[in-house]
Protein backbone atom coordinates (compact mmCIF):
# COMPACT_ATOMS: atom_id res chain seq x y z
CA UNK A 1 0.00 0.00 0.00
CA UNK A 2 1.60 3.23 -1.42
CA UNK A 3 1.01 6.25 1.54
CA UNK A 4 1.08 9.90 0.35
CA UNK A 5 0.81 11.42 3.41
CA UNK A 6 -1.46 12.66 5.92
CA UNK A 7 -3.98 14.84 4.23
CA UNK A 8 -6.42 15.89 6.55
CA UNK A 9 -8.62 15.96 10.19
CA UNK A 10 -12.24 16.27 9.96
CA UNK A 11 -13.62 18.67 12.75
CA UNK A 12 -17.51 18.01 13.29
CA UNK A 13 -19.28 21.54 13.96
CA UNK A 14 -23.64 22.00 14.24
CA UNK A 15 -25.22 22.40 10.61
CA UNK A 16 -25.94 26.23 12.02
CA UNK A 17 -22.12 26.91 13.29
CA UNK A 18 -20.31 25.65 10.04
CA UNK A 19 -20.58 29.26 8.37
CA UNK A 20 -18.82 30.83 11.32
CA UNK A 21 -16.59 27.77 12.48
CA UNK A 22 -15.21 28.53 8.51
CA UNK A 23 -15.13 32.03 8.76
CA UNK A 24 -13.35 31.88 12.10
CA UNK A 25 -10.89 29.12 11.20
CA UNK A 26 -9.87 31.27 7.84
CA UNK A 27 -9.26 33.97 9.80
CA UNK A 28 -7.63 32.84 12.37
CA UNK A 29 -5.61 30.24 10.27
CA UNK A 30 -5.50 31.83 7.27
CA UNK A 31 -7.06 28.24 5.77
CA UNK A 32 -8.79 29.30 2.77
CA UNK A 33 -11.61 26.75 3.13
CA UNK A 34 -14.37 27.26 0.70
CA UNK A 35 -17.99 28.38 1.36
CA UNK A 36 -19.64 24.94 3.08
CA UNK A 37 -21.17 22.63 0.23
CA UNK A 38 -23.59 19.79 0.58
CA UNK A 39 -21.78 16.09 -0.21
CA UNK A 40 -24.13 14.51 -2.74
CA UNK A 41 -26.23 11.39 -1.21
CA UNK A 42 -25.22 12.42 2.39
CA UNK A 43 -26.47 14.43 5.01
CA UNK A 44 -23.45 16.68 5.25
CA UNK A 45 -22.18 19.81 5.00
CA UNK A 46 -18.27 20.26 3.99
CA UNK A 47 -15.85 22.81 3.73
CA UNK A 48 -12.13 21.43 2.87
CA UNK A 49 -9.28 23.23 3.05
CA UNK A 50 -6.57 20.70 1.35
CA UNK A 51 -3.48 23.03 2.09
CA UNK A 52 -4.55 23.43 5.66
CA UNK A 53 -5.40 19.19 6.61
CA UNK A 54 -8.86 20.27 7.56
CA UNK A 55 -12.26 19.85 6.89
CA UNK A 56 -15.54 21.60 8.61
CA UNK A 57 -17.77 18.66 8.64
CA UNK A 58 -22.20 19.34 9.71
CA UNK A 59 -24.84 17.13 9.96
CA UNK A 60 -27.18 18.35 7.70
CA UNK A 61 -30.78 18.36 9.48
CA UNK A 62 -29.92 16.56 12.55
CA UNK A 63 -29.44 13.11 10.40
CA UNK A 64 -26.06 10.97 9.90
CA UNK A 65 -23.17 9.57 11.41
CA UNK A 66 -21.90 13.16 12.23
CA UNK A 67 -25.15 13.94 14.08
CA UNK A 68 -24.30 10.86 16.17
CA UNK A 69 -20.74 12.43 17.27
CA UNK A 70 -22.85 15.70 17.93
CA UNK A 71 -24.75 14.45 20.59
CA UNK A 72 -21.56 14.03 22.62
CA UNK A 73 -21.20 17.54 22.69
CA UNK A 74 -19.68 20.42 20.49
CA UNK A 75 -16.43 20.47 18.50
CA UNK A 76 -15.84 16.58 17.92
CA UNK A 77 -13.00 15.30 15.76
CA UNK A 78 -14.09 13.21 12.68
CA UNK A 79 -12.53 10.78 10.51
CA UNK A 80 -8.46 11.09 10.57
CA UNK A 81 -7.58 10.92 6.82
CA UNK A 82 -4.33 9.82 4.78
CA UNK A 83 -3.90 9.87 1.05
CA UNK A 84 -2.85 6.89 -1.10
CA UNK A 85 -2.11 6.15 -4.50
CA UNK A 86 -4.11 3.62 -5.52
CA UNK A 87 -7.62 2.59 -4.04
CA UNK A 88 -7.96 -1.18 -5.72
CA UNK A 89 -4.28 -1.81 -3.90
CA UNK A 90 -5.16 -0.52 -0.92
CA UNK A 91 -8.20 -2.79 -0.66
CA UNK A 92 -6.57 -5.67 -1.64
CA UNK A 93 -3.60 -4.72 1.12
CA UNK A 94 -6.68 -4.84 3.69
CA UNK A 95 -8.27 -7.35 3.34
CA UNK A 96 -5.52 -9.33 2.95
CA UNK A 97 -4.15 -8.30 6.49
CA UNK A 98 -7.57 -8.41 8.22
CA UNK A 99 -8.91 -5.31 8.18
CA UNK A 100 -12.41 -4.34 7.36
CA UNK A 101 -13.65 -1.63 5.46
CA UNK A 102 -17.22 -0.24 6.78
CA UNK A 103 -18.11 2.21 4.01
CA UNK A 104 -16.78 3.22 0.55
CA UNK A 105 -17.54 6.44 -1.00
CA UNK A 106 -16.76 7.77 -4.70
CA UNK A 107 -17.39 10.84 -5.51
CA UNK A 108 -16.87 10.07 -9.05
CA UNK A 109 -20.63 8.29 -9.06
CA UNK A 110 -23.54 10.11 -9.95
CA UNK A 111 -23.09 13.63 -10.30
CA UNK A 112 -20.31 15.29 -7.66
CA UNK A 113 -20.90 18.95 -7.03
CA UNK A 114 -18.71 21.05 -8.67
CA UNK A 115 -16.82 22.57 -5.58
CA UNK A 116 -15.80 18.87 -4.27
CA UNK A 117 -12.73 17.45 -5.27
CA UNK A 118 -13.29 14.26 -6.71
CA UNK A 119 -12.24 11.84 -4.21
CA UNK A 120 -12.33 7.62 -3.52
CA UNK A 121 -12.55 6.60 -0.24
CA UNK A 122 -11.99 3.60 1.98
CA UNK A 123 -13.59 4.23 6.03
CA UNK A 124 -12.13 1.41 8.25
CA UNK A 125 -13.69 -0.07 10.98
CA UNK A 126 -13.10 1.64 14.21
CA UNK A 127 -13.01 -1.18 16.11
CA UNK A 128 -9.65 -2.40 14.72
CA UNK A 129 -8.45 1.18 15.11
CA UNK A 130 -8.79 1.63 19.27
CA UNK A 131 -11.56 4.17 18.18
CA UNK A 132 -10.39 6.27 15.97
CA UNK A 133 -12.11 7.20 12.65
CA UNK A 134 -9.58 5.77 9.94
CA UNK A 135 -9.98 7.06 6.36
CA UNK A 136 -7.93 5.83 3.16
CA UNK A 137 -8.43 8.29 0.29
CA UNK A 138 -7.17 8.68 -2.87
CA UNK A 139 -7.87 12.19 -4.81
CA UNK A 140 -8.52 13.02 -8.08
CA UNK A 141 -7.90 16.24 -10.01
Amino acid sequence: MDHLGFNRVELVVREDEIEKAVEQFNEVFGLGLPKPHPIQGMPVLSATAFDGFVELVAPVGGKGSFAAKLERGPGQIGPLVWEIADIDETRAWLAEHGYNIVYEYDSRKGNADEQSAAVHQLILDPAQWFGFNVTLMRRFP
